[in-house]
């Protein structure tokens, strides 16, 4: 789903649904609105991403889908959970590496980082320096299209943007899906946010994936890892589907069955 897609689904989906509500937080290096959407009214705030890195963009139309399949049941009536929980969508962090990938006709598909060549997912001010440690380590020293912090924590709009929104509406949940390899990563360093491990076990057995952690040389500078650090609340990175990014398309309604099955734990 590239950038242009996305906002003509976007406004066919606010168009059915009144409900939804939907505003621009942000642009993109090249301009690209960034958009969020809502559901619901409860004070219980979740939010739920996608699309951090650039070749796993099957994770927006997965996102978008599941939007979608709420949209419809709050149409015919409104559910129980949206007086007590507010649902916030992010499905397109980063729209121009996404439209990079996807209109380059396979020539870029090893591409996760933005237009500039940062890794947006290890660009956040969660020891962030040792990040850059372990990512300079490996030779990912410059602008590329895997694994480059950027030259300093949120030097990117789009993780900008993200941060100043999370903190803003004061987010208690935080669920990113990325692709791959059917695993939840739900630990930060020695971080215990309260009901973080119950929750973990929820999503584990509604999808089928395994719990398990994040390789050191790998963690650090993250969305999730900034926001369990900073908020000691519950952040989990969903690694949707098997295979090597990006996952074809065809894959998508296995991922969504068990994917969604795993996000209705939230409410």
């Amino acid at each position: 789903m590239t950038s242009a897609q996305f906002e003509t689904a976007a406004k066919e989906l606010l168009a059915t649904c009144p409900h939804m509500q939907h505003a621009i937080f942000g642009e993109s290096r090249l301009g690209t609105s960034l958009r969020a959407f809502t559901l619901g009214t409860g004070t219980k705030s979740v939010l739920i991403n996608a699309a951090h890195h650039a070749n796993e963009w099957i994770t927006t139309p997965l996102l978008f889908k599941f939007m979608e399949e709420l949209a419809t049941e709050f149409s015919a009536e409104e559910p129980a959970w949206t007086k007590d929980v507010t649902l916030h969508f992010i499905p397109l962090v980063n729209p121009d590496g996404v439209d990079f990938v996807l209109n380059s006709q396979g020539r870029n598909n090893s591409w996760k980082a933005n237009i500039c060549g940062v890794d947006l997912n290890s660009n956040y001010p969660a020891h962030w320096e040792l990040a850059r440690k372990h990512k300079f380590s490996r030779g990912y020293t410059v602008p590329g299209p895997r694994d480059f912090v950027g030259p300093a924590p949120l030097s990117e709009p789009e993780s900008c943007a993200m941060a100043a929104y999370t903190t803003f509406f004061d987010i208690d949940i935080t669920v990113s899906l990325h692709t791959q390899g059917e695993e939840i990563y739900w630990r930060y360093m020695d971080f215990n946010p309260p009901g973080a491990a119950d929750l973990a076990r929820r999503f584990a057995k509604a999808s089928g994936y395994a719990l398990t952690d994040v390789p050191d040389e790998s963690s650090h500078g993250g969305y999730r890892d900034w926001f369990i650090a900073k908020f000691n609340r519950p952040g989990f990175t969903i690694e949707c589907g098997l295979g090597e990014s990006p996952l074809p398309i065809s894959q998508l309604d296995d991922m969504y069955k068990k994917v969604s099955a795993l996000l209705r734990e939230l409410f």
